[in-house]
């Protein structure tokens, strides 16, 4: 990359922002910290954009990503936080360090063909997002763990949430008891490390299969 692919990198971050912040204003999507974001139908819907280095300035990525905000909730339940999580504004779902993961939709790029033409690229921008929303619709947190079990390993924490956003304790059990036996800890520690989300979840599980909860 060149100093002069450096600069305009630099000097478009803070155009990009600006425009991000109030082209999605107007469309309906907030901003924190430098995210926007968009609740619809129980959907949490969040939209990165982003300039990457690699690409000289030429182009703007977008990453966006979406999740059932019941999987927060059930999140925060199992974990011991459902009393300090409602102590916080809605946007601790988008930038919470303690929150479900959501699923990323596949990254998408569009040219950039000069400064001035920042706007209308994030406009289009906004469009593709409106687009990918559109296709990825889920008509309950059932097909939406269809989805995530679709897409391989990596995704237990959250198929095991959706299980217990459903109710199904003796598959979502099944679940957790195997990744335990594998020594998977689902990603999260309270406790200064010693307990972890899988075990609390084998916990909640277990108190919901024999009626006390």
């Amino acid at each position: 990359m060149t100093r002069e692919e450096q600069r305009l990198i630099r000097e478009l971050k803070n155009p990009l922002k600006k425009s991000c912040k109030e082209i999605g204003k107007r469309r309906g999507w907030k901003t924190v910290a430098g995210e926007q974001y968009r609740e619809r139908d129980g959907m949490l819907h969040m939209l990165i954009v982003s300039i990457p280095p690699v690409d000289c300035g030429k182009q703007l990525k977008m990453n966006i990503s979406c999740k059932p905000l019941a999987l927060d909730e059930i999140y925060w339940d199992v974990f011991h936080m459902a009393e300090e999580s409602k102590k916080q504004p809605f946007s601790f779902h988008v930038n919470g360090t303690f929150t479900a993961p959501s699923l990323w939709l596949p990254v998408q790029k569009l040219p950039l063909p000069g400064p001035e033409a920042l706007e209308s690229v994030v406009e289009a921008i906004f469009d593709r997002a409106e687009e990918l929303v559109k296709e990825n619709v889920f008509s309950d947190i059932a097909a939406y763990r269809a989805r995530l079990e679709a897409d391989g390993r990596g995704r237990t924490l959250e198929i095991i949430l959706c299980l217990l956003c459903e109710q199904n304790y003796s598959q979502a059990m099944e679940l957790i008891e195997a990744s335990l036996a594998q020594g998977e800890r689902g990603g999260f520690l309270r406790e200064n490390g010693r307990r972890s989300i899988m075990e609390d979840a084998r916990d909640w599980c277990a108190a919901r299969l024999e009626g006390r909860a």
